[in-house]
């Protein structure tokens, strides 16, 4: 598959972190990675390579084959599905945000 996550689903705790290790293959290497969330049908982008970042929200591209998306200060809001997206190809994570 051009992208793929280790795990579907995570969880964290609020006040928390979370990473996500999204993969890619090697013809995506020059692609736009984007950490966004899905809502409505629609997929809300809240990290991505080539912008200035959401604080609390980073994504880091080893250059290779992979990108991480680190989320930091959860909120139970959170909680939702995202998907990990590179040029025009996505798969779906689920996060769990859960109380202290």
């Amino acid at each position: 598959p051009g992208v793929s996550v280790v795990s579907s689903s995570v969880s964290g705790h609020e006040g928390g972190d979370i990473s996500v290790q999204c993969f890619y293959s090697s013809r995506y290497k020059n692609k736009t990675k984007q950490w966004c969330r899905y809502k409505d049908q629609n997929c809300y982008t809240v990290g991505r390579t080539d912008t200035s970042q959401n604080p609390s929200v980073q994504i880091s591209d080893d250059g290779r084959r992979s990108f991480t998306v680190l989320m930091t200060g959860l909120r139970l809001t959170d909680s939702g599905w995202y998907w990990c997206s590179v040029g025009d190809l996505q798969i779906p994570v689920q996060l769990t945000v859960t109380k202290q």
